[in-house]
């Protein structure tokens, strides 16, 4: 144990450990939402919408592909707010300030209900907001950057070099890091400056329908990479290990004297180009079927092939990929007498595909035994964010690096609901499942009662659910019964509006 390191106790790293000034700053948010205004042009078939908003394109449900102009706020309810029609993801997209253009090109060629679409955020872009421990439904671990147990900010180089002191907390006088490098914040801020020039995102689309009466998209986004679509991408990049000892010993020194971790966030600019469309057929099994797909160039991931200045215990250098993803769906209004003889129910069922090209392949656990220039000669080897080494787990002592990146990710979702009353009542009944990662699943069923017209509760369970049991652990960044094992809960919502 480091010297001058109290034993921590079990309410230091819960809630009751926060001061009150510090949950107060966890409950609330006081910001604007959203406001807008629209102006149609005299003479010209366009639409301009500027202002604080959200933009929805795409065609799946509560995962994401194409809807990725507006980053997520994961630190209240992670991604569960959902199911609709009640209730959904309007609430947890960070609505940002874009100036968004909408020209109608009538027909073009043989296609009907031509538009072209497309929108500019001036430097105003955030990454999707995370919390950690012990906040609840915040990410289930503790902040690995801050948290006094195994924080990369009070152990290793920190740790032997800082000239700062911590100045509160079980580690107080301590020597240790307070940033990291560049001036960014975990999750917070890359290495960017909230400007027009710095930090612009752009995209565009163009709209239209078939004569057969398919309604399609055409996307592109060039935009910095939110990394909350389920790709279990690197946020870190470390300082590179050059292998000449006394240079990189200097710069490390160098570094972390000054109180400064030697890695940074980053959100890099993505190229995404996309395309949906969805056709109802209603000839034979009176369904619409949808379909969405999207290509991704530069999606960061760690890779041990890349050795930095953190290497006790290991932070992996950062590999640039790309990946294909890709969704098929079905929504059929069916009639179930038994159960509701006046409405019939919506039932709706997505599948939804990862495939990372060209992923190296290679045993991330053997690997990492290798000492840094083996690991370096032996090329690439891909691993996820979600089990990094620490200092109190590392290689010598259990495994590390259990969290492999696959070429293939899948995820189901079936879900159906339907109305009661006139609207009044609606309950809603679904689940996800994970094919690939143990079959881990969430069930949740909702109701909807309308009071009145401006007073709505919402009732709801969510159950997370591993088949298999947890003696392995579960690694996957889609929000189900691995990174969100053991959070079942009940949800009492109350909506008034005025």
């Amino acid at each position: 144990m480091p010297s001058g390191f109290r034993r921590l106790r079990r309410g230091q790293l819960e809630l009751s450990g926060l001061s009150h000034g510090e949950r107060t700053a966890l409950k609330f948010d006081n910001q604007l939402r959203e406001a807008y205004a629209d102006v149609k042009l005299r003479g010209l078939p366009l639409t301009v919408r500027g202002g604080r908003q959200q933009i929805v394109w795409g065609e799946t449900d509560n995962f994401r592909m194409l809807d990725r102009v507006n980053p997520l706020d994961l630190t209240w309810h992670f991604q569960q707010e959902l199911p609709g029609p009640g209730f959904g993801w309007d609430e947890i997209r960070r609505p940002l300030w874009i100036i968004k253009f909408l020209y109608d090109l009538g027909d073009v060629w043989r296609f009907s209900q031509s538009f072209l679409e497309w929108y500019w955020n001036p430097g105003d872009w955030m990454p999707a907001k995370q919390a950690f421990l012990p906040r609840p439904w915040g990410l289930p671990f503790y902040n690995p950057l801050t948290n006094p147990v195994d924080g990369a900010f009070f152990d290793g180089p920190c740790l032997a070099n800082s000239r700062l002191r911590q100045a509160t907390g079980p580690r107080a006088g301590q020597p240790a890091c307070t940033r990291l490098m560049d001036g960014t914040k975990l999750f917070e801020k890359g290495d960017y400056s909230r400007n027009p020039m710095d930090s612009s995102q752009v995209g565009v689309r163009y709209h239209g329908m078939t004569p057969q009466g398919i309604e399609f998209t055409l996307d592109y986004f060039y935009q910095r990479w939110a990394g909350d679509d389920g790709t279990n991408s690197a946020p870190l990049r470390a300082v590179r290990r050059t292998f000449d000892d006394a240079a990189d010993q200097a710069r490390l020194r160098s570094l972390t004297a000054r109180g400064i971790f030697p890695a940074e966030f980053i959100a890099p600019y993505v190229h995404t180009v996309g395309a949906s469309l969805n056709y109802s057929e209603e000839t034979y099994t009176q369904t619409v079927y949808r379909f969405e797909t999207v290509y991704d160039v530069g999606i960061p991931f760690f890779d041990l092939g890349k050795v930095s200045l953190i290497d006790t215990p290991a932070l992996p250098g950062v590999t640039k990929k790309n990946m294909w993803k890709g969704m098929l769906a079905f929504d059929r209004p069916t009639w179930i007498r038994r159960l509701n003889r006046r409405a019939t129910f919506f039932v709706s069922g997505q599948f939804f595909w990862h495939y990372l090209v060209n992923n190296p392949s290679c045993e991330p656990g053997t690997v990492a035994q290798l000492p840094p220039a083996a690991r370096a000669k032996a090329g690439s080897c891909l691993v996820g964010a979600l089990d990094l080494p620490s200092s109190v787990r590392t290689s010598g002592a259990s495994p590390v690096f259990r969290d492999k990146i696959r070429d293939w990710e899948a995820l189901a979702t079936l879900a159906a609901f339907t109305f009661y009353r006139g609207g009044g009542l609606v309950p809603t009944l679904g689940m996800a499942v994970d094919p690939v990662n143990q079959f881990n699943m969430e069930a949740f069923w909702a109701v909807d009662y309308v009071l009145r017209d401006d007073l709505v509760v919402n009732l709801a369970q969510r159950y997370f659910i591993t088949p298999r049991g947890h003696s392995t652990p579960i690694f996957e960044s889609w929000g189900l019964g691995g990174l969100l094992a053991g959070r079942s809960e009940t949800s009492l919502r109350v909506t008034y509006q005025f």
